[in-house]
């Protein structure tokens, strides 16, 4: 068992989307408010699985007709439950669920139980299809029982088919002090009604809580008819009591059973009085749920009680005839004459049959049912003729307006015929032509001239309604128009009168109508080629609609452009915004792209990815300004590209959309583009803070900077670059793009902190400073050192830096300079340890002998001699420097012919003419010759 409150307090009028004739209401005294009601549910469950709560018994307690007394009985029993009024039986809704009987009995306030009272099976009078924000379920009519604290229910089927997910609503309705003293009814009449309206209680001064009413009241075409219901409850209830009970219904009608609402369009009481039911407006066509599969074009009128046990009071029987006579004379129906109306499917007539009924009818000419009880459906006779009476000798609408004008009717000359009716709107012809219409959602209506030639080719009110204005000038004097219930009708003398009607009606009316930038119609409401949408020609401009984009505005050249390229079925599709200003141009989305225009750069096409790049960039407004061309392919055809006033976009499958910028964009452009060896971009312009900025492409880099200019780096070195930190690493910005060594061998890129070259044979390797001139002065990669085969490195013992080159090796201290070191002298000293040997670092490059025989490098702690007849002999210590003082090996000694070699007490030297001896203890050197 739970509690559910249905709370609301405030009233609301729903906008419906057409336009109602509002009843007029007086200020009720005093004022009535929104009554907060609840619902209490007891389960009951089903027949094989009851709820806890129930049980199955055999048989009922009190005997039913028809039923035997073995039949299983699901049964209930609530003593514990919050004070209720009216009760209901309700379960998932089956259509094989039929005949079912409910008894019930309540105990009253006092603590006495009642009798049991058989509560019949509501039909489903709402189609189950409907979206009313509650599922529509089966249940019983709701029966009034007055304040009761208790309540047992038992539940039997005659068909045999059983209901599941059974449950006992109990309704509290509960209290307001305006329900004794209402005063007189709000609504006392509606315009251009020939019949006088009877007055009719308000919903609001029943209380009925507009928060319960969760969905969109639907809409007949017209009234073709009456339905005569009664609501099978008590009959015992007080003038009091009325608004209690219309609140209980109300909440068990849409809540409980899901119907939305009120299922009666009006409910009278048996004391004469009116009650508004379903809500929408009186007046209106509004479709209720009183007689399911008859809803559509039918008024429902019902009778509070049970006409089936005691006979229907008179004052009843004249209000129902009065209310049905003000209805019928808003629509022109007779009633005593008969309609015919397609079912939507009940037990008696299947869906889609055409039936014939009377005017005025019963619920039960439509459905097994009693309703409107025996006593009821035997007065129907008496209704149609009081009906019919209230409505003999009144002047139509028509005639009243026409006689009380002298104007009009001097302008309008004499009836041409007899009116005439259709659709629900009923209308006059006049010796000059023109016609006046009446509808009771419009009123008496002139429509004259172009505008009503439209109206009638269009389909008159069969199509756009009746009118709801006179011919009217429009603002400004140029033209004219007539409001139709579906649509507008404009003319002017230059583009004559075009229909304008739903979203692009409302789009153009928010732009100004005729006296705004669009200016009149020059073609009517018409379909788009292919089918997808509507649209309406105006003189500065179109408007298009369709499902999936609304109502969008065109102008201009973006139209044309747009047009151009097949409209709404070409690849654009339809406009998704409507004419919008950027900056100092405009544009307008579409489902397929965008269509921009500015003075200077006039009309552009941007689509897909490169959209969305621009878009992110910042659009017409931001750092890409607006597009000088328009979307296209590349010239190879692999990709599509657009240029804008201060950049271009470039797309590929491969690489996606983007953006390249001023000289990037140029030097780039200079390659062949994406044709060209960088191929597509990869990325976007990247800044490099506060230094440069850069775009990858599939074939390399291009970078800028305001002191190096633009840069292509690609390939090994690029990589290599990159890897040591790129622009803002020790190498800085490029200063010269990628190019081909001069004999071809490799390719090179020069950097703010020094080169990277890159052979087949060496890769790509970085060279700087002074070890970088020193080889370049040799003749770089073309000279006799050839390609670098290692990256500029600190020496082991990080005193200096050296680049080891195909044919040598550079080094460099601080203390020694840049010295070049190569062949078999190189390999000597590097034996010995080079540079963090006992040689140390070389203070001298590979050069030759005074003598012209062989080469020598001075080190810092001794030197290296090479010749064809002695090979590479190292003299170190103090014997290299007095070797060097007395000539080398111009000297008498000549080259060595051994390198120095340790011996007791020192070191020796072994010369082409002599030796030299190191004293370890002295330090002086002894030449022997």
């Amino acid at each position: 068992m739970r509690r559910r409150l249905l709370a609301g307090t405030t009233a609301f009028v729903a906008l419906t989307g057409v336009v109602l004739v509002l009843p007029v209401y007086a200020e009720p005294d005093p004022e009535a408010v929104p009554v907060e009601t609840s619902v209490e549910e007891v389960a009951m469950g089903s027949f094989s699985a009851p709820a806890p709560e129930a049980q199955v018994q055999e048989g009922t307690t009190d005997p039913v007709a028809g039923v035997p007394d073995t039949v299983p009985a699901l049964s209930v029993s609530a003593t514990d439950v919050a004070e209720f009024s009216l009760v209901g039986v309700t379960w998932a809704y089956d259509p094989a669920v039929t005949d079912t009987v409910v008894q019930v009995r309540v105990r009253d306030s006092d603590g006495a139980w009642g009798t049991w009272t058989e509560v019949s099976a509501e039909a489903a009078e709402q189609e189950a299809e409907t979206d009313t924000g509650h599922p529509v379920r089966g249940g019983t009519a709701p029966l009034w029982t007055g304040p009761a604290t208790a309540v047992e229910a038992e539940l039997v089927t005659r068909s045999g088919a059983q209901p599941t997910d059974v449950q006992l609503d109990l309704v509290d309705p509960g209290e307001s002090p305006a329900d004794a003293s209402l005063g007189d009814p709000d609504i006392t009449e509606t315009a251009d009604a020939a019949v006088a309206m009877p007055p009719v209680f308000s919903r609001a001064q029943w209380g009925a809580d507009e928060n319960l009413m969760r969905w969109t009241p639907q809409y007949a075409s017209t009234i073709k008819a009456a339905t005569l219901h009664h609501t099978a409850g008590s009959n015992n209830y007080t003038a009091d009591q009325v608004p209690a009970i219309l609140r209980s219904t109300y909440t068990y009608h849409a809540q409980s059973l899901g119907w939305g609402d009120i299922g009666y369009n009006v409910l009278v009481d048996k004391f004469g009085r009116l009650w508004e039911g379903r809500s929408g407006g009186l007046a209106s066509t509004v479709v209720g749920a009183h007689a399911g599969g008859f809803n559509t074009s039918t008024f429902g009128v019902s009778m509070m009680g049970n006409y089936d046990v005691v006979d229907t009071p008179q004052a009843m029987i004249d209000s129902v005839a009065a209310i049905i006579a003000w209805k019928f004379s808003l629509y022109g129906v007779n009633p005593k004459g008969t309609t015919t109306l397609t079912s939507g499917g009940t037990d008696k007539y299947a869906a889609g049959a055409r039936v014939t009924l009377p005017t005025v009818f019963g619920h039960r000419d439509t459905k097994s049912t009693a309703c409107p009880g025996r006593y009821g459906y035997a007065r129907l006779g008496e209704i149609r003729d009081k009906a019919a009476a209230r409505m003999a000798n009144t002047k139509s609408p028509i005639a009243t307006r026409y006689d009380s004008d002298a104007g009009l009717r001097a302008w309008l000359g004499a009836p041409v015929g007899g009116e005439q009716s259709a659709a629900g709107v009923t209308w006059q012809v006049y010796a000059n032509g023109a016609r006046l219409y009446s509808s009771p959602l419009g009123g008496v209506r002139l429509v004259l001239g172009g505008i009503l030639d439209r109206y009638l080719a269009a389909g008159g009110p069969a199509v756009l309604g009746p009118p709801i204005t006179d011919d009217a000038p429009t603002p400004g004097g140029r033209g004219a128009f007539v409001r139709f219930q579906h649509g507008d009708v404009y003319w002017s003398p230059a583009t004559g009168s075009q229909l304008v009607r739903g979203d692009i009606l409302a789009a153009w009316l928010a732009a100004g109508g005729a006296t705004g930038g669009l200016g009149f119609p020059t073609t009517s409401d018409a379909p788009t080629p292919g089918g997808g949408g509507y649209f309406v020609r105006f003189e500065r401009g179109d408007v298009y609609w369709s499902q999936a984009t609304g109502a969008r505005t065109v102008l201009g050249s973006i139209r044309d452009t747009w047009l151009a390229a097949g409209g709404p079925t070409g690849f654009l599709g339809f406009p998704t915004t409507s004419d919008t200003p950027a900056g100092t141009g405009a544009y307008v989305r579409f489902q397929g792209g965008e269509v921009l225009w500015s003075p200077t750069t006039g009309t552009r096409i941007v689509r897909g990815d490169i959209l969305d790049a621009y878009r992110a960039a910042g659009g017409p407004t931001g750092g890409l300004g607006f597009p000088t061309t328009s979307d296209a392919p590349t010239p190879d055809g692999r990709g599509y590209f657009v240029r804008f006033q201060r950049g271009d976009v470039y797309w590929s499958q491969a690489t996606g959309a983007r953006t390249v910028l001023g000289s990037i964009r140029d030097t780039w452009l200079a390659t062949g583009g994406p044709g060209g060896y960088l191929g597509f971009p990869t990325t976007s312009d990247t800044p490099v803070p506060g230094k440069g900025a850069y775009v990858r492409f599939q074939g390399g880099d291009v970078y800028w900077s305001p002191t190096t200019g633009t840069r292509i780096v690609r390939g090994e070195i690029l990589n290599a670059w990159l890897a040591t930190g790129g622009a803002t690493g020790y190498l800085g910005f490029p200063t010269t793009s990628d190019a081909a060594t001069t004999d071809g061998r490799g390719y090179f890129v020069r950097f703010q902190g020094g080169d990277v070259y890159w052979s087949a044979a060496t890769g790509p390797r970085i060279v700087r400073g002074s070890i970088l001139s020193t080889w370049l002065a040799t003749g770089g990669a073309t000279g006799p050192l050839g390609f670098p085969t290692t990256s500029d490195a600190a020496t082991a013992d990080g005193r200096g830096y050296f680049v080891r080159f195909q044919g040598g090796d550079v080094y460099w201290s601080p203390t020694t300079g840049t010295q070049v070191v190569r062949g078999s002298i190189l390999s000597t000293w590097l034996a010995a340890g080079g540079a963090t040997g006992p040689l140390g670092f070389p203070t001298t490059s590979d050069a030759k002998t005074a003598d012209g025989r062989g080469y020598v490098v001075r080190f810092t702690g001794g030197d290296v001699y090479w010749s064809p007849a002695t090979g590479t002999q190292v003299v170190s210590g103090a014997m290299a420097r007095t070797y060097w003082q007395r000539g080398g090996s111009a000297s008498a000694l000549g080259f060595p012919t051994r390198s120095s070699y340790a011996i007791t007490g020192g070191m020796r030297t072994d010369f082409e003419h002599g030796s030299m001896t190191w004293n370890a203890t002295s330090g002086a050197v002894a030449v022997s010759q």
